[in-house]
């Protein structure tokens, strides 16, 4: 068996102190001579001692640990947010508890209920269909619920890229290369940033004489992607995706039936995850501030931020290759 893990006692004996002290010097606080604090940082060091993080919780009410809930962690753009939120995480002294809950209802709420009985001192929530189900119990959870990569729900505030923006964005880069027959890959209704992305398009097609837009059923991922463009009509030489892994798809069925990308179809995606770059050709896209969500979700989450109001972050077109005029050269 392994030896038994040192204690406060073990300290104080060893160090010659009350437990009371040596409390006093680990925790930072004053009341100890510079004497007593070496001692027992001495005998700290040599004991290989580590203070219970429950015991220090329970008494300072905070166990430095933040809560995180993803729909889908085999999505890479969650695996990006998550890194984000995690390093703004570490750097402040957080801890953080990861549930992907697969995007089941059940799931969510164990989910919630785990982080809760953890003590965490915030949850940063990023599963816009667990909001719509749970929000009711988030509001009153009890500590901190920040939403990211959703807008506001239930009285909750969030923390979201502008979506309609964003896809108005990718639809005018195509509109301005020319383009005037596009169609638009979306997700299913319950996604809840596809209406606003389809709103974008659309906004952007009406602003244009002799635009013309299809709308085709995608699920917001590859295979949809695929599936979506094995009857993409003649005419339609541009394509904005919900997100990227629907470009990707879309990418991969014009070329299975033919087509090149950029020269007969321009595409375009959503979210610039990693992968994005070293697609064939590399994909244009829009990108999401990842790293401000995750700063300011934590911030949130911590306490750190006395801001409530949602927030809506600005959207960012990253020009590669998978975009070019209709009909001509790429232009610089």
């Amino acid at each position: 068996m392994s030896a038994a893990r040192p204690t406060i006692v073990d300290v104080a004996a060893r160090s010659g102190v009350s437990t009371a002290t040596v409390s006093r010097v680990l925790s930072g606080t004053h009341g100890a001579s510079a004497d007593a604090r070496q001692r027992v940082l001495a005998a700290a060091e040599a004991l290989d001692y580590r203070p219970s993080a429950v015991a220090r919780a329970l008494k300072l009410r905070s166990t430095r640990t933040l809560g995180l809930v993803v729909t889908d962690i085999e999505n890479p753009f969650f695996p990006q947010l998550v890194s984000a939120i995690e390093a703004e995480a570490t750097a402040r002294g957080y801890g953080l508890l990861l549930c992907n809950t697969t995007d089941d209802g059940d799931r969510e709420l164990a989910a919630l209920h785990l982080l809760v009985d953890r003590r965490v001192d915030g949850i940063i929530v990023a599963s816009s269909r667990a909001m719509r189900r749970h929000g009711a119990r988030m509001r009153d959870i009890g500590v901190p619920v920040v939403l990211v990569n959703s807008g506001g729900v239930n009285g909750l505030a969030g923390i979201e890229t502008a979506q309609r923006r964003g896809a108005r964005l990718a639809a005018d880069h195509l509109l301005g290369l020319g383009h005037r027959q596009i169609a638009h890959v979306t997700a299913p209704r319950s996604n809840a940033a596809a209406a606003a992305r389809v709103a974008g398009v659309r906004d952007a097609v009406r602003a244009v004489a002799g635009a013309r837009l299809e709308v085709l059923a995608g699920d917001s991922r590859v295979d949809g992607g695929a599936r979506a463009v094995v009857d993409l009509p003649a005419g339609v030489t541009g394509v904005v995706c919900y997100n990227d892994l629907t470009a990707i798809g879309v990418m991969r069925g014009l070329h299975s039936s033919g087509r090149r990308v950029p020269d007969d179809v321009s595409v375009i995606g959503f979210d610039d995850i990693d992968m994005a770059r070293w697609t064939v050709p590399p994909l244009t896209t829009i990108r999401q501030p990842t790293d401000r969500m995750g700063r300011l979700a934590v911030e949130r989450a911590a306490g750190e931020s006395v801001v409530t109001a949602s927030v809506e972050l600005e959207p960012e077109l990253v020009i590669r290759e998978s975009t070019r005029p209709r009909g001509g050269e790429r232009r610089d």
